[in-house]
């Protein structure tokens, strides 16, 4: 490894959204990189995103250091590929999207946790809501009540940060290590696989349940280990509470886009909950999501390593390089997106002028796409006019920089105290 290839690992490393930031000067089809010891290639321009991600070339494209997470969810759609990959995708995962009896529970966890807050009350909102989509995710799976099991709460956020550091280089030595974090991680996979084992044994030997784990538990040909895995997946997979949490920090920002988003909420809702049919009508709502997640995708960026040789629109890329492609970088270059940095929700606007496609891919695109982005979208704008409805959120102290872990972060958290909207 030579200096500059140490260095650019380290610029990398310190903060990858800015590193990709800074690539923006450089107008080439596919850039190639030197991070450290390991070539990468990121592919910029949408047509060859396109190329790169809307195939099922496997090999030579690999999973790369995902692999890693079998330590964590063995056997998951996150580690396989080709037609294993498919299989899971088909069988187990879409059936699970298509049940929207999570969008009710999440409503009435969010409307019972708003109401909660103390009026004025700063509040750290990525954790907070982090928590409350979980337990509408956990309730939606097995029925259960994940306020009342902090200790398996904290075993899904210690999995959820493994994510970040499983696939750093020696990530899987780490797990093995008798390192304090490593120990807990290791403990907290157990600890949810046997619950997830009794749960198991529950549907399978006494009366069915009305939850996703049923549905699993009847999933034909499904194995004890596809549950597991499947079960936790869920957990890095469901995302929403960042994008929230970004919405919620855009929109304060925002003073004449929040009060459209208010009108709307008043004019469809007014008093009543909101449901799964309002979807289609909080319609300004909708444009503030997708540009959100314009801005600040859940998925910052997606790598793959070569198995062989790979030829992107007569580009060779060889064998032992990594192709690159992400959202942050595209949605944010200003040859696709005029003013590329402002917040601006009519850039979705039924009428709008679209950009080329796949310059917007916040849930990657292809077979190996997110399996589940209708529902994801609908739990967000249910979310967001919930908390609308009853409050007005307001930063207190800086503005959190984002920062690049599994998914885009605020750094340091979101502090921001919420008020009773007067109506």
């Amino acid at each position: 490894m030579n200096g500059r290839a140490a260095l650019e690992l380290v610029r990398f490393g310190a903060n990858p959204l800015a590193y990709l930031d800074g690539l923006h000067d450089d107008e080439r089809p596919i850039v190639p990189l030197m991070l450290g010891s390991q070539p990468v290639h990121l592919v910029t321009k949408p047509e060859h995103i396109a190329l790169a991600l809307e195939n099922d070339d496997w090999p030579p494209l690999s999973r790369g250091r995902l692999a890693a997470f079998r330590l964590w969810v063995p056997g998951s759609i996150v580690t396989t590929s080709g037609a294993e990959h498919h299989s899971q995708r088909d069988e187990i995962w879409k059936p699970l999207a298509a049940d929207t009896a999570i969008l009710d529970i999440l409503v009435e966890r969010t409307r019972r946790r708003a109401d909660s807050w103390a009026h004025g009350a700063p509040l750290e909102l990525f954790s907070e809501l982090q928590s409350l989509c979980w337990a509408a995710d956990w309730q939606a799976l097995c029925g259960g009540d994940l306020d009342a099991e902090p200790e398996l709460l904290a075993a899904l956020r210690l999995g959820y940060d493994a994510l970040v550091w499983l696939v750093l280089p020696f990530g899987e030595r780490r797990w093995r290590l008798p390192l304090p974090q490593s120990r807990r991680t290791r403990a907290a996979r157990d600890r949810l696989d046997a619950a997830v084992d009794r749960m198991v044994a529950e549907r399978r030997h006494g009366a069915a349940a009305d939850d996703l784990l049923t549905t699993l538990v009847r999933t034909p040909g499904i194995t004890d280990e596809q549950i597991r895995s499947t079960f936790k997946s869920w957990f890095g997979t469901s995302l929403v509470f960042a994008l929230v949490t970004w919405t919620l920090l855009l929109l304060a920002r925002d003073a004449d886009v929040e009060a459209r988003w208010h009108d709307e909420l008043d004019r469809v809702l007014g008093e009543r909950a909101a449901t799964a049919g309002d979807v289609d009508d909080l319609s300004y709502t909708t444009m503030v999501v997708h540009e959100v997640l314009r801005l600040v995708p859940p998925s910052w960026a997606l790598f793959r390593a070569l198995t062989g040789d790979y030829s992107l629109d007569g580009h060779v890329i060889p064998a032992g390089h990594v192709l690159a492609v992400s959202p942050w970088f595209t949605h944010r270059d200003p040859r696709y997106w005029s003013d590329a940095l402002r917040f601006d929700p009519e850039r979705f606007a039924p009428d709008a002028p679209s950009p080329p496609r796949l310059a917007y891919f916040p849930f990657s695109a292809g077979p190996y796409g997110c399996h589940g982005p209708k529902l994801a979208l609908a739990e967000a704008v249910l979310v967001l006019a919930t908390l609308g409805q009853r409050r007005s959120f307001r930063l207190v102290g800086p503005e959190p920089e984002p920062v690049a872990k599994w998914t885009v972060e605020p750094r340091g958290g979101a502090r921001m105290a919420s008020t009773a909207r007067r109506r």
